[in-house]
């Protein structure tokens, strides 16, 4: 294998910390310019959108990335898969756009929200080129990191000339539909250059029961965060959805850099697997929970004792409201990435999406159910919304351990205190925040003591007791040093 996964985390990180600073950038600046009820009013919409995206994307985005990973070596056979996932991609994308012009009509036309669902058609358009998953599975991250820092950049530039009121609302919409475009366009020209459309082995049946599962599969995903999303701006305002939608995007963008560790070995776990080698599986496996563990941990930690400044620094008074709703996101992260190891890194790369759906659905419909006994008891609020939601991820965690465990037998401990030190370490970021709060003032100050404090504190009980992480790291650190 040419390229190393140290490389490709290094690569995927540096994206994810590019997609954390964008975002710092563009949400402050388009709250303060477009206000709290129309950029609620594009959460909408894009929460609308997402439910047909799902439909859309076919499950292919999972699947491909498997499949791919195990066929990467055979260029007829790679060839033969693309040219047959796109077709049915093109397919699934007529569809959805067919039926989400019928259901925004129907249900929206003459409303605020309306024009907003129309523009968010072009990201449905768009997703006829999505095929990062061929990048990912020939581990091509490179190329995504320098395409997507550079489209970005060209996206942010046109953002802060353009978007200068709330009169600029449906610019603002437009222009990011127009980056989702450009990005999938560009992935597919460069793919095209590798692997050729082979239709005359196409292969449709053979994918579609698979596909479907996938499809099963999102549609299960979607009974969680995004049915909260989606009752927030229909029941109760606008304001109470952005409160929670940007709870939720400043938690996704952290996580967005340490879930790098879990995306990029997929394909190499997948490769195991395909080759049959179930000792480098678990192997490989039991090194990645290691080193997630060791940066999610601490990231939710710092989140929590930093809610207050973080959002204040986000949104300043108009997200003062959403403290508890970002510590309680805070904990669902955790939740969300001990259940993205079992699904992404165990039960799907073993093909068992039958069982996975059921689980998630089943733990879904326990989240939809909450909800609605909430509504109806007037309790119905951002912060429970997420409460909820991570009660139901803390029960599909249980139902997956066991099956993976006791079911496919697969040699992986989640709870072992060499995995656990990591959250009990970062237990001391609770008392040492308060301690710096007493003594420190003013958002950013508090920010740069309690995020040098609580590292040093951390990287240090760890140098003590001679993490293996930690070892690592300063393992390959030092030989990049030596050449």
């Amino acid at each position: 294998m040419s390229k190393s996964i140290m490389r490709n985390v290094i690569f995927k990180i540096l994206l994810s910390l590019f997609n954390i600073i964008i975002p710092v950038i563009i949400g402050p600046y388009a709250l303060s310019v477009l206000g709290d009820t129309l950029m609620g009013r594009y959460y909408f919409g894009d929460t609308v959108y997402n439910y047909f995206f799902v439909f859309a994307s076919f499950g292919i985005y999972q699947y491909g990335l498997r499949e791919v990973s195990r066929v990467r070596e055979d260029k007829k056979k790679l060839s033969k898969l693309f040219t047959s996932l796109f077709i049915i991609g093109c397919i699934a994308n007529v569809i959805a756009i067919i039926a989400y012009l019928i259901f925004s009509y129907t249900m929206y036309a003459g409303t605020d929200k309306f024009p907003v669902l129309m523009i968010f058609t072009i990201n449905i358009f768009a997703n006829v080129f999505y095929i990062e998953w061929v990048n990912e599975a020939l581990e091509n991250y490179n190329f995504i990191t320098v395409k997507t820092i550079l489209v970005r950049l060209t996206y942010i530039i046109l953002l802060v000339t353009t978007i200068k009121a709330s009169g600029n609302f449906y610019q603002y919409v437009f222009l990011s539909s127009l980056y989702v475009f450009f990005n999938n366009v560009i992935s597919f020209l460069y793919i095209k250059r590798f692997i050729k459309f082979d239709i005359k082995e196409i292969e449709i049946k053979r994918h579609i029961k698979y596909l479907l599962m996938g499809v099963l599969l999102a549609n299960a995903n979607v009974l969680y965060t995004q049915v909260d999303r989606f009752m927030l701006g229909h029941f109760i305002d606008e304001p109470s959805l952005l409160r929670y939608t940007s709870s939720q995007l400043i938690c996704t963008m952290i996580n967005s850099v340490i879930l790098a560790v879990i995306y990029v070995t997929i394909p190499r776990l997948s490769h195991h697997l395909g080759k049959k080698d179930e000792l480098m599986y678990e192997s490989l496996l039991n090194r990645v929970v290691k080193v997630y563990f060791a940066f999610l941990f601490p990231a939710a930690l710092g989140i929590f004792v930093l809610a207050n400044e973080i959002l204040w620094l986000y949104g300043k008074e108009k997200l003062s409201g959403a403290i508890p709703i970002l510590q309680v996101f805070a904990f669902y992260i955790i939740t969300g990435g001990i259940e993205s190891i079992l699904t992404n890194q165990v039960i799907y790369v073993k093909r068992k999406e039958r069982i996975l759906v059921k689980y998630i659905f089943v733990c879904g419909l326990i989240n939809v159910t909450l909800n609605i006994i909430l509504l109806l008891l007037g309790k119905f609020t951002p912060r429970n919304a997420i409460l909820t939601t991570a009660l139901s991820n803390s029960i599909l965690i249980i139902i997956e351990y066991y099956y993976v465990r006791h079911t496919l037998k697969v040699n992986l401990n989640l709870f072992s205190i060499d995995k656990m030190k990591y959250f009990l370490i970062s237990l001391v970021f609770i008392p040492i925040t308060s301690i710096i709060k007493h003594f420190i003032h003013g958002t950013v100050k508090i920010s740069i003591a309690t995020i040098f404090v609580n590292s040093l504190v951390y990287f240090t009980i760890l140098l003590v007791i001679k993490d293996e992480v930690l070892m690592m790291f300063m393992e390959k650190f030092k030989t990049k040093v030596k050449r």
